[in-house]
């Protein structure tokens, strides 16, 4: 198992001037980080490819589908906005080198209409993310769909969930991200659902059930990685903090508190993991 941090943990959007992050990470002494994409025309492919050779880490992308690009949404037009924005993704990670794109690809993060999902807004899910899960397949990149939290989203909300949609899509670069805080709230049996996404889990966030320093809280986390050998996942263990000092996120996250600094999730935190290996 290797060890990353997301991006989010350090800077809220990456540019030119961010990228201090890869030393960043060399220091603490991980092996990737996942680095949020906001908007793929922007976003700092050259300078990204240069830090992360130099600094030895490898890279991932996650991104996450808003009101005005979800692909379920009923307006036409925001659909194909939101496909726009997952196949630019996938040209960002081809010219930088990243294998793997996480995230909320499913659908809009943080956005809610009142009511649960439809069934007109999962087949449009399927369709967008095969069209997606194509395109990125051509490029040899791996497309993750994490659910989340009910308070985070409704469209997707447990590994169950997950695995009916990545098996309707169909195509083996689409499968499943699990992620242990939004898992703590939605699973009764975080392991059991690790081990019912099976060979689809292809990232994995090892995150706190209070987004604290990962093995302190309540999280299972001995049950979670005997359910991560059972299943054959050896691949990114990625930790998710969104501190004080980064305050579009803490108030994205609902953060009012101080729970630890982003160098004691990321370097406590990987002590105590790996451990449990």
């Amino acid at each position: 198992m290797r060890f990353g941090a997301h991006s989010q943990m350090l800077v809220h959007d990456l540019d030119d001037a961010a990228l201090w992050i890869f030393d960043r990470g060399r220091e603490w002494g991980l092996d990737a980080l996942e680095l949020h994409v906001a908007d793929p025309d922007t976003f700092p492919v050259d300078g990204v490819r240069s830090a992360a050779e130099r600094a030895g880490l490898e890279v991932v992308l996650g991104t996450a589908l808003q009101a005005h690009n979800s692909t379920v949404s009923d307006d036409p037009e925001i659909r194909v906005r939101g496909l726009r924005h997952l196949k630019g993704c996938i040209d960002v990670a081809a010219r930088i080198g990243a294998r793997k794109i996480c995230g909320g690809l499913h659908s809009a993060n943080g956005h809610f209409v009142g009511r649960g999902r439809t069934n007109q807004e999962w087949d449009r899910s399927v369709a967008a993310l095969r069209e997606a899960g194509e395109y990125a397949g051509e490029r040899g990149i791996i497309l993750t769909v994490e659910p989340v939290s009910r308070y985070s989203g409704y469209f997707l909300n447990t590994a169950a969930d997950a695995v009916t949609l990545v098996d309707e899509v169909g195509l083996p670069n689409v499968g499943i991200q699990l992620d242990t805080f939004h898992m703590n709230i939605e699973e009764s049996d975080p392991a059991a659902a690790i081990r019912l996404a099976g060979r689809r889990l292809m990232h994995f966030h090892a995150v706190e059930n209070n987004r604290g320093v990962p093995g302190t809280g309540q999280v299972p986390w001995a049950d979670c990685f005997a359910a991560l050998r059972d299943v054959g996942y050896d691949d990114l263990c990625v930790f998710e903090f969104f501190p004080l000092d980064l305050p579009v996120m803490a108030v994205r996250t609902h953060t009012w508190r101080e729970l630890a600094t982003s160098k004691q999730v990321a370097v406590e935190g990987m002590r105590n993991l790996k451990n449990l290996q």
